[in-house]
């Protein structure tokens, strides 16, 4: 039976000297939903996210990953120093799926000079190596990554840059779309449209709506928020409110607290 989480943080507790940025906070995500990580800023929102990934250590807690589930981090700041160009850094995402080609096109020559049990043997693999990379789309794959750098704001002309020339922010939606590429079943996103668009801002929103795993997004871009977020997490003196909804839905409920407080229970 499958987990009913993606992904599960259990009581996890991050301390720094005079300071207790996370307080026995326990979040969870299904595949399908998109939270949006809020709070103030030092509130301990990109902690959370390098907690996660094991960039920090965990001072009480746990960080559960669901069985064979992968998952994927686009921090802030980008340092790409691979000597690609960005076609090629984000090409690389899809480097198993390029190999297999390759692994079949060979076959495919091989195939021509062979004959009896040996025949049949690289039959049998050449048939279960296409029937993969059908599986997974091998045919659409050159499209597929062009989609994403169109996506995301880069031009055809752009494709041949190299990525040590590239400012921050256009390293930043190299690595983004690369990310996006790998597909992986939880995407842990900080800051994602800091330095897209508003053509690629609407891609974006887009393709996480339409996007079958898990998202957990800390941003400012309240309008981003609005449109693509099933739930708001709150962080504030070290503890989670959590509230049902996008950030509209949020908003209106935060004023409810206001107006009502004092007021210590947790709304959903």
């Amino acid at each position: 039976m499958e987990q009913p989480y993606a992904i599960e943080m259990l009581n996890i507790t991050k301390r720094f000297p005079g300071i207790v940025a996370n307080d026995n906070i326990t979040l969870q995500l299904k595949r399908g939903e998109i939270h949006a990580l809020l709070g103030e800023n030092g509130a301990g929102k990109s902690t959370i996210f390098k907690m996660i990934i094991g960039e920090e250590p965990l001072d009480g807690g746990e960080v559960i990953l669901a069985k064979g589930k992968t998952l994927g981090y686009l921090a802030q700041r980008q340092d790409l120093k691979s000597g690609n160009t960005i076609y090629e850094e984000v090409k690389s995402a899809k480097a198993d799926i390029f190999a297999m080609e390759a692994q079949i096109r060979s076959i495919e020559h091989e195939l021509k000079h062979l004959e009896g049990e040996e025949l049949q043997s690289r039959l049998e693999t050449y048939n279960r190596l296409q029937s993969e990379f059908d599986a997974r789309n091998g045919y659409a794959c050159e499209s597929e990554i062009t989609g994403v750098l169109k996506g995301l704001g880069f031009t055809e002309d752009d494709f041949n840059k190299q990525t040590d020339t590239l400012s921050g922010g256009q390293k930043t939606r190299v690595s983004l779309g690369k990310l996006l590429l790998t597909n992986p079943d939880i995407l842990l996103l900080d800051e994602p449209t800091n330095h897209l668009d508003l053509n690629s801002i609407a891609w974006l929103e887009t393709y996480l709506i339409n996007y079958s795993g898990a998202v957990f997004i800390v941003s400012h871009d309240r309008y981003f928020l609005n449109r693509v977020v099933t739930k708001v997490v709150e962080i504030d003196n070290a503890q989670v409110r959590m509230y049902l909804g996008n950030y509209k839905d949020y908003a209106m409920k935060k004023q409810q607290i206001r107006c009502r407080e004092p007021l210590t229970a947790v709304f959903i």
